[in-house]
């Protein structure tokens, strides 16, 4: 089993620190550590998400000064203010491709993710099409009532493979899974962004049981952390080597060491619990396995529980395909909680509905005591579509709302 800490070179750690100093806001947190004349990286503080973000007036002028473009991306709720990050417009692309290389120049690669709006993931999957020497279609985000004549445009082009998160995978397989429309002869699926979900995994083995799945895991503040490959588990990523990983009581901290990275990426918490793992597909280098969100509990009806608490409860009922929390009206005297599920088209809704409703409220048992006497605050729901965010195509766990009735794929709020 790989080491839990691998140390960082000293060396490759000063020229972090240096680069990191030159941010005005950072420089006080940070500066001291040069003076010493022997510093780990256990002995600098953890970098969270709000202090980056109130560095980025520095981060900006610091790109301002580099000899190499950069790119200014969003990350986040689809209706708070984003958190903005700033990436090498260069995307270390080159470096990715030395260790995962997904493409080859005889594909012809649709690009289903969002275009503009600040989000990467649609630039990002074009220039790894680029660096291949691969025929790029940059479609973006399509609504399901174009969806046909979509896939019949890319199929008439030849289509090899496509990039999009999993909810747009699965969106895109249950689509033709339920017209009975042929699938393009796509071949790879390049995804990113969430998890792939067990939902999507179904639906993909089910329609596309020789298809082979490369997956990246990052952030948009981080940039890519690992790759995944087709003999990869798809919670296990190879970390790539600009990149410093360290598991610290669970949690996933990431050190950028490339020498053109801007954001200062120095024991940043991403906000994932993982662990090093062997990987099956026999790579012998190291490889982080994603264990879950490593998100504060939620307050609820006055109690705290983790989303998983309940969400796991439903996904464990036979029939159930995904589960969605909503939250409306959070924190004020009248809030309430909808559990949304999709379910097996031959499952009875009433009957599962009443099903998963009699397992939360046993199982996750302070929920239950909490809405015992106030029923009509946790509503478990059979829903054709889950909330899905119009920009980065991702399906939250938790959509926030301030009134019932949010239309799928328009949420009020939604967290990450």
């Amino acid at each position: 089993m790989p080491p839990a800490t691998a140390a960082l070179p000293s060396a490759t750690l000063r020229d972090v620190l240096a680069r990191v100093v030159e941010i005005p806001e950072l420089r006080a947190t940070y500066e001291k550590f040069l003076d010493l004349d022997s510093v780990t990286l256990t002995d600098l503080p953890v970098l969270t998400k709000e202090t980056l973000a109130g560095a980025l007036d520095g981060v900006v002028q610091q790109a301002r000064s580099r000899p190499h473009g950069a790119y200014v991306y969003g990350s986040g709720g689809t209706t708070g203010t984003p958190r903005l990050s700033l990436v090498p417009t260069g995307m270390f692309v080159e470096d990715i491709a030395r260790h995962w290389q997904p493409l080859a120049s005889d594909d012809i690669l649709v690009n289903f993710n969002t275009p503009g709006r600040m989000w990467s993931s649609h630039n990002f999957f074009n220039a790894v099409a680029h660096h291949a020497g691969a025929v790029t279609i940059p479609l973006g985000a399509v609504a399901n009532d174009e969806l046909a004549d979509w896939l019949d445009f890319v199929d008439q082009l030849g289509a090899t493979a496509l990039d999009a998160t999993p909810s747009q995978i699965a969106r895109i397989l249950e689509f033709c899974d339920s017209t009975g429309r042929p699938l393009p002869a796509f071949r790879k699926l390049l995804w990113t962004g969430e998890g792939y979900s067990k939902r999507a995994a179904e639906i993909t083995r089910r329609l596309m049981p020789d298809g082979r799945l490369y997956g990246v895991y990052g952030s948009t503040e981080s940039w890519v952390i690992g790759v995944n490959e087709p003999d990869c588990p798809t919670d296990t990523f190879h970390v790539v080597p600009y990149q410093h990983v360290e598991i610290e009581d669970g949690a996933v901290l990431v050190t950028n060491t490339h020498p053109e990275s801007v954001n200062p990426i120095l024991r940043y918490r991403i906000g994932d619990l993982g662990r090093f793992v062997d990987c099956p597909c026999g790579r012998p280098d190291r490889a982080l396995q994603i264990l879950g969100r490593d998100d504060p509990q939620l307050k609820f009806a006055s109690i705290l529980l983790l989303p998983t608490d309940v969400t796991d409860v439903a996904r464990a009922v036979s029939g159930v395909r995904d589960v969605q929390l909503v939250l409306f009206r959070h924190g004020q005297p009248d809030e309430r909680m909808e559990v949304r599920l999709l379910v097996e088209s031959e499952t009875p809704r009433g009957d599962i509905e009443h099903l998963v409703h009699q397992r939360i409220v046993t199982q996750v048992y302070k929920l239950g005591f909490a809405v015992g006497s106030s029923p009509n605050r946790l509503v478990v729901q059979v829903v054709d579509e889950l909330v899905t965010s119009v920009q980065t195509q991702k399906t939250p766990l938790v959509v926030h709302a301030e009134k019932a009735g949010v239309a799928p794929g328009v949420p009020a709020g939604d967290q990450d």
